[in-house]
C-alpha cells in the first residue's frame, strides 16, 4: 500500500488545454480522494476544450479507482471538451479499451502525439 501513497497528479493549462499527468505505479482505493479533487479543479475551469491525460509510469487502476476514473471521463466529455490518454503501458491499456473504459479513437502512444490529435482552433 505505500506505493499507492505515491500516486500523485499535476495540472498545466494553457490556453484551452489542460495535460493532467498521473505519477506513481498504481492508481488503487487510496487515490480516490486525489481522482475527485482531480475532476473538481479539472472541471472549475470552464474555458477549458481540450484535456490530455498523460500516464507515467502507471502499471495498474484498482476497480475503486476505475469508477472515479470514469465518471472523470465522463465529466470531461460532458464539458464538452475532447480527451486523449497518452502513454499508457501495454496492458492496462489493452485492459481499458476492451472493458470500454476508454475509447481507443482517445488513446495515443505519447504526449506530443496527444497534442497534435486535436482539431486547431479557428
Amino acid at each position: 500500500m505505500d506505493d499507492q501513497k505515491s500516486f500523485n497528479y499535476s495540472i498545466s493549462h494553457k490556453n484551452k488545454m489542460l495535460v493532467v499527468s498521473f505519477t506513481g505505479e498504481e492508481m488503487g482505493s487510496v487515490v480516490v480522494p486525489a481522482l475527485e479533487a482531480c475532476r473538481q479543479e479539472i472541471l472549475s475551469k470552464e474555458e477549458v476544450r481540450q484535456v490530455v491525460f498523460y500516464f507515467q509510469n502507471i502499471d495498474r487502476i484498482s476497480s475503486e479507482a476505475l469508477a472515479s476514473f470514469a465518471q472523470l471521463q465522463r465529466d470531461i466529455r460532458a464539458k464538452p471538451a475532447d480527451l486523449r490518454l497518452c502513454s499508457l503501458k501495454g496492458a492496462l491499456r489493452e485492459k481499458l479499451v476492451r472493458m470500454g473504459m476508454v475509447r481507443s479513437l482517445e488513446v495515443t502512444e505519447d504526449l506530443k502525439s496527444a497534442l497534435l490529435s486535436f482539431p486547431r482552433a479557428a
